[in-house]
């Protein structure tokens, strides 16, 4: 086993691609992010399993509406009172997550396609959207003391592909992959070769990648031949997701992956049982 590799910090405020996409001419570009990635990334990253809890925690459409406008006005305290609010009336951090900022993420899209909001109110309300994400992540994580400790250390590095900048995905799903107790190293927006290095510096035993839209299918096809390549772990299990997968989950085989899952908990079984496979080769 390599030596232990500190967890690159999901977010970083000052730099973050959705604050730079603000200083570009492309309102496309934003309407495609909107559209093609954060939103079905949020849903898909937060589909819970426990559909009898979140169940009892319905937020109703008008607090969906006050919670993004409370954004849009830059009132972040009054948006911070509305989670406060439902976290004191029951609602769970995975309620929220699923019923608040991803339809609120959707409300921008509605917003939007209707010139309710320019460019860069819809660009810096999803920044807000994702500093909201960081500031719930110690609540998100407090249960993880009580969960079983797994008996064999497990270890996975999750990553888009160099030059993509679409971090939402990426750091949800580290955010699960954490509270299950798996040593996890992000990397939101990798340099080129970025990613390789960190396989053949560390050990992991799982790799996942995201990609958004068709034009990634190239980069992402030799990202997985490069990790193969340069892994410490020559049976490196490699998973592939992201709003493109949603659409094409063919693309699985072609890109020369071994598996894609709809959301996260489908794909902390999927490399759970990735990684048990590994162990049992090893040992026959």
């Amino acid at each position: 086993m390599g030596k232990t590799t500190k967890a690159k910090n999901t977010f970083n405020l000052t730099t973050d691609p959705l604050i730079r996409i603000a200083n570009q001419d492309s309102e496309h570009s934003l309407l495609t992010l909107v559209q093609a990635e954060i939103i079905p990334r949020l849903m898909s990253a937060h589909r819970d399993s426990r559909q009898t809890s979140l169940s009892a925690n319905n937020i109703s459409r008008n607090e969906i509406i006050a919670f993004t406008q409370a954004l849009l006005a830059q009132d972040v305290a009054a948006a911070n009172v509305i989670v406060a609010e439902l976290r004191e009336d029951g609602c769970t951090i995975d309620a929220i997550y699923l019923q608040l900022l991803a339809p609120s993420a959707r409300y921008l899209g509605e917003l939007w396609e209707a010139d309710t909001c320019n460019f860069s109110e819809v660009t810096l309300c999803l920044w807000r959207i994702q500093t909201m994400l960081y500031d719930l992540s110690p609540a998100f994580q407090s249960d993880a003391a009580q969960r079983a400790a797994a008996p064999i250390e497990r270890r996975i590095l999750i990553a888009n592909l160099p030059g993509h900048q679409h971090t939402l995905g990426v750091s949800m799903l580290s955010e699960f992959f954490r509270r299950e107790g798996w040593v996890t190293l992000t990397i939101p927006s990798p340099q080129p070769r970025e990613i390789q290095d960190s396989l053949s510096t560390d050990w992991f035993d799982v790799l996942a990648l995201s990609a958004g839209t068709d034009r990634e299918i190239d980069d992402l096809q030799k990202t997985v031949q490069a990790a193969r390549k340069t892994s410490r772990n020559p049976r490196l299990a490699i998973m592939v997701g992201g709003a493109l997968l949603l659409r094409r989950p063919e693309l699985v085989s072609i890109v020369g992956a071994d598996g894609t899952a709809n959301d996260a908990n489908s794909a902390l079984t999927m490399a759970t049982n990735l990684v048990q496979h590994q162990r049992e080769v090893r040992l026959n």
